[in-house]
């Protein structure tokens, strides 16, 4: 005798409560519980708990750490249920509560998203560290951290973010900073986290140039551990890199790792805080999230209808900004129409 749950996608790290008809007992003796990927009876898959001798509590949690789409209590013993009978395997639960998140989510209410890398994008519901490992595709050198699928050394050519999972547009910018360092700009957008540029003197800034106008998204910044706390801007432009001609993107004494944004720009310029006279910036990555002006999608790997007047939406590929002339449409896709008039003028004499 069973009793299946169908909990339609996978779940991981079920907490499983059940609860008997008080003074049944003897109709739980023996019990199994199963999770399961099928429905099959006897079942096939991960057996969580078998009752032991004696009988058992009618109200049980039971932790089963495992991933499944079935949740079946089996009993094949049957009970006496007085001395001159004795029944088959008898099914009586009051109340069963499986608690765990589904597929690709987890938190106390499953309100996090595990990390893209994780494979299968399983993850446990406690802490959000992957079931399976990581996928390290996009990491530098193939390496990641197998419980939080971080990519741990930095990112191969165009990715950026904690899973290397974005692109980043300012692999194909330009990069400088102000006072000029003896170190390498470059080694800011590279990819690699363990490499820092470094400046040192008064009024540091940082630039990048993406070349051209693009839709920003978000915007990655890794710094070395001695650059100064303190106060901290982020600042956009299209027309150049003065700060008065710029817009505000982040202002605050505490820099996070990732700043969201929803934003249209060419230049970007980090100003770090100041405390005295001479002030020391150690940048290791600045990523920028968003795609090329002409492509759009996850991988930045669509190409933009080609009579869009400027960049297109990064998620369908809609001209944003309208159409070249003599286009018009979502995605410009349809000519102008023109309408050609004929005269005629008739003489008589």
């Amino acid at each position: 005798m069973s009793l299946l749950n169908n909990i339609r996608e996978n779940i991981t790290s079920p907490v499983l409560m059940l609860e008997e008809t008080p003074r049944l007992a003897r109709r739980m003796d023996g019990f199994k519980l199963y999770v399961t990927n099928t429905s099959t009876i006897p079942p096939d898959g991960y057996l969580c708990y078998e009752d032991g001798p004696g009988l058992p509590n009618i109200t049980q949690t039971i932790p089963c750490h495992e991933l499944g789409k079935y949740v079946i209590y089996y009993d094949s013993t049957g009970s006496w249920e007085n001395p001159d009978r004795y029944d088959g395997p008898v099914v009586e639960l009051c109340y069963v509560a499986i608690n765990g998140c589904e597929k690709s989510s987890w938190g106390s209410t499953c309100q996090f998203v595990c990390a893209d890398n994780c494979i299968e994008r399983n993850c446990y519901p406690g802490n959000g560290s992957c079931v399976w490992g990581c996928d390290p595709k996009n990491c530098l050198n193939d390496i990641c951290n197998k419980n939080t699928a971080v990519c741990t050394d930095g990112c191969k050519e165009r990715r950026t973010g904690r899973y290397c999972n974005k692109y980043n547009i300012a692999s194909e910018g330009m990069v400088w900073q102000v006072p000029s360092g003896s170190i390498d700009d470059g080694l800011a957008n590279d990819g690699i986290e363990t490499t820092c540029t470094k400046i040192t003197g008064p009024n540091v800034r940082f630039y990048v140039d993406l070349k051209e106008k693009s839709i920003v998204t978000g915007i990655y910044i890794i710094l070395d551990d001695r650059t100064t706390e303190g106060h901290h801007t982020v600042y956009a432009s299209n027309t150049s890199n003065n700060l008065k001609s710029g817009t505000v993107l982040y202002n605050g004494t505490y820099l996070p790792t990732d700043i969201n944004v929803e934003a249209v720009f060419r230049f970007l310029t980090y100003v770090p805080s100041f405390h005295s006279l001479v002030t020391e910036l150690e940048l290791c990555e600045i990523g920028i999230i968003g795609c090329p002006p002409t492509h759009y999608g996850p991988f930045c790997n669509t190409t933009c209808p080609v009579n869009c007047y400027g960049p297109c939406d990064l998620d369908n590929g809609i001209c944003k900004f309208g159409c070249m002339n003599g286009w018009t449409g979502d995605r410009c896709e349809n000519g102008k129409t023109y309408v050609f008039c004929l005269y005629m003028y008739i003489y008589s004499d």
